[in-house]
């Protein structure tokens, strides 16, 4: 099940105060309360979203559209896949995975470059995550706009 950002907006729309490009975030999970939870913060931290339940769908989802950052329970049945693909492939991706138990916990570990939140999380873990990744993300895009600006200026 596929849900946008409308599906969560109601008539609570805020006008766009900045040109700047909003980050996308997809949200893997199941579970209707976590997903609601989720749908609001993202919507106060002014970013758009796609809600889905499962990985298989979340993998389909991106080979055809581009995310800034993915948000994933790593409880749900092919998780690991998704998150294991989502790196390989998409390297720029952020990710948080969203861990229920200890002992997965350690094997979550294994993925590199995955940021990790304890579930059930609190306001302020989820949010600090978010924007670490949201920065870490503006972060590698202006080193890439750099590197490219300084090869296009030394070709001159």
């Amino acid at each position: 099940m596929l849900h946008h950002e409308a599906d969560h907006r109601a008539n609570h729309s805020q006008p766009n105060q900045t040109t700047k490009k909003k980050e996308r975030i997809l949200v893997v999970d199941q579970d209707a309360l976590t997903c609601d939870f989720l749908a609001n913060i993202i919507k106060l931290l002014g970013c758009e979203f796609e809600i889905i339940n499962s990985a298989d769908e979340a993998l389909e989802i991106l080979e055809k559209t581009a995310f800034d950052l993915l948000i994933a329970d790593f409880h749900l049945p092919n998780s690991k896949q998704l998150l294991e693909t989502s790196l390989q492939k998409h390297p720029q991706l952020q990710t948080i995975c969203m861990i229920q138990h200890r002992q997965i916990f350690f094997e979550a570990l294994r993925l590199p470059g995955a940021a990790f939140v304890p579930k059930p999380f609190n306001f302020d873990d989820i949010v600090q995550k978010i924007h670490q990744a949201i920065h870490h993300k503006n972060l590698q895009q202006i080193e890439n706009d750099f590197r490219r600006l300084r090869q296009e200026f030394f070709r001159l």
